[in-house]
């Protein structure tokens, strides 16, 4: 059998209804945007003549869809709140869609950004990039921002720890443990969920910030597939905590917060084309399961007219629910293969 997220109706729903998510959201003066970004063609899918069918319109925000298979059927739109075509660079993607959610914890405000997409649509390329200036992703580009706007605020005394971690096979493990993949405990708390035990470095500067990034990298779970050489097998959420003093005009000082969670989603998967079995097919399952849940939420989250957001469907919802339903600044960024072969999961 195959497993995939394909929920065409539900998913359409969550993505085309980003007006009706900010009424059902209005309990708090932040919101949820939607970016598509198309990356451009791999070599080998020039070499096999693959078509592209999909066209973006960065300036109408709006994403076109053709079905090569059935040419009488007509071509379908999309518009979101950004659409990033293959042109695109890491740098306009950081400053059109992600740079004010980075800003906002700076000034006590949350912000979570995560990826999603299928295996080889680019979600770790448009979160973590490679290791050249130009190329860097979403993750190490924030390192930069934030410690130059505390730079610039000399007049507040910042705190700034980061934590990473995964989520495999529904068990949560620390990234940066020194304890090698230490499993951690999901327990609840008034407010939402939080992990027992969860390592929390404190870093002085986005050298140290990326240190810690490339450090979890290496822990993660990654496998060969079929369509990628080192495939996530997990869904990764680094998170960065910003804390500050500052002086109040009657002479008392507050301290204030701001968390920022990046998430890289794992892709959903369909295993006629990764190839998966043995151990990758038990790691697809899960992590299809975690998606569609998180599906599910977002969905609920854009009907004004469901009463009950399923948050505790899944261990990732569970987690995610302050990120999601909380004072909370929402980036989704679907990654999108351009290509024919892919038509079914870009829909």
């Amino acid at each position: 059998s195959e497993m995939c997220i394909r929920d065409r109706s539900t998913w359409e729903a969550v993505v085309s209804t980003q007006s009706t998510w900010g009424v059902r959201m209005n309990r708090r003066e932040e919101g949820v945007k939607v970016a598509v970004r198309c990356r451009p063609l791999f070599p080998r899918e020039t070499e096999m003549e693959r078509q592209v069918v999909v066209d973006v319109d960065n300036a109408a925000k709006t994403v076109i869809l053709r079905n090569t298979l059935k040419p009488t059927e007509g071509p379908k739109s999309f518009t979101f709140d950004f659409a990033f075509g293959m042109e695109a660079t890491q740098e306009q993607i950081y400053r059109d869609a992600a740079h004010d959610i980075v800003q906002g914890i700076l000034d006590g405000r949350n912000g979570t950004i995560f990826a999603y997409g299928q295996t080889a649509s680019g979600r770790s390329f448009t979160m973590e990039g490679r290791n050249e200036p130009e190329l860097r992703g979403i993750i190490p580009r924030s390192f930069e921002h934030i410690f130059a706007e505390i730079e610039a605020r000399p007049e507040r005394q910042y705190a700034v720890r980061v934590s990473f971690f995964e989520l495999y096979n529904d068990e949560f493990i620390d990234l940066l443990s020194k304890n090698k993949r230490q499993k951690l405990e999901l327990r609840e708390k008034p407010t939402g969920f939080f992990l027992k035990d969860l390592t929390s470095i404190v870093v002085r500067d986005a050298r140290e910030m990326n240190d810690q990034l490339l450090l979890g990298m290496r822990n993660r779970n990654v496998a060969y597939t079929a369509m990628n050489a080192n495939s996530g097998r997990s869904h990764c959420i680094f998170s960065i905590l910003v804390e500050y003093k500052e002086q109040e005009s009657d002479g008392s000082q507050s301290v204030r917060k701001g968390t920022l969670n990046m998430v890289n989603l794992a892709g959903g998967e369909k295993f006629s084309k990764t190839g998966a079995a043995g151990e990758r097919v038990r790691e697809a399952v899960n992590l299809n399961k975690s998606l569609k849940a998180l599906v599910d939420v977002l969905s609920a989250l854009a009907d004004p007219k469901i009463k009950h957001i399923p948050f505790r469907s899944s261990k990732l919802t569970k987690f995610m629910q302050e990120s999601l339903a909380g004072n909370t600044n929402v980036l989704m960024i679907a990654n999108v293969s351009p290509v024919d072969w892919n038509h079914e999961e870009t829909l």
